[in-house]
């Protein structure tokens, strides 16, 4: 079975259980956000939302790229914000040389979505629970209010869905907003995008890769003890 059909099936087994729209919204939130992981991809932002769905692993942008295919599947009005961050959001995962040559903003996403007559802003899908609770351990360790992923805020950080565009899990960190687009994949593959790096740079990502991945578990672990 091919990748993208691979996500086309399990939307059309979603489709027969008849959910209204808040309910229906809210389950794909949950499921991008706990089925599939907070991990960094070798294609950093060039990853289609089937290959995503069946790698079952992204970071914010393949998160985003994925719950917007979901949500336009089902006929929402909705859009994809991209942005840059504050590096800093990946303090504790990227090493210091990475840390050092990265700009000091990079690609950020989240989505955008009307519902009763509302548009939600949604960022809390980006880290799985457990990835969330340990990264809210170990910066409170380290003092950091920006870091693993997490950038908390006076209201706090959150993962739970809301309609009431409060509480999110990397909103405090967004820096140079970019505006909302119902093309995602020709914005990641342009050069608007931050993330779009040239050849010496994704390689020197891809030979940082697996210590990455390995600080990633080791963060989510830390929810487990």
């Amino acid at each position: 079975m091919k990748i993208e059909s691979t996500l086309e099936f399990f939307l059309n087994q979603l489709k027969e259980k008849n959910m209204g729209e808040l309910e229906l919204v809210e389950y794909l939130y949950s499921y991008v956000r706990d089925e599939i992981k907070f991990d960094f991809l070798p294609g950093i932002d060039d990853v289609t939302a089937g290959e995503v769905f069946t790698i079952g692993r992204g970071q914010c942008n393949n998160k985003t790229i994925l719950f917007y295919e979901m949500l336009n599947y089902f006929n929402f009005n909705v859009r994809a914000r991209f942005s840059t961050i504050d590096k800093f959001i990946q303090r504790g995962f990227f090493p210091r040389l990475m840390m050092w040559i990265a700009p000091d903003e990079i690609g950020h996403s989240w989505i955008e979505v009307e519902l009763n007559g509302k548009w939600i802003q949604l960022d809390g899908y980006i880290n799985d629970q457990l990835l969330f609770k340990g990264a809210m351990i170990m910066n409170k360790k380290r003092n950091w209010k920006t870091g693993h992923s997490v950038a908390d805020s006076e209201c706090g950080a959150s993962t739970d869905f809301s309609m009431n565009n409060d509480k999110f899990v990397q909103m405090e960190a967004v820096k140079t907003d970019f505006g909302a687009t119902r093309d995602v994949m020709t914005y990641v593959r342009s050069s608007k995008n931050p993330n779009k790096v040239n050849p010496m740079k994704k390689l020197a990502y891809l030979c940082l890769l697996p210590i990455i991945r390995r600080r990633v578990v080791q963060i989510r672990e830390l929810a487990r003890d």
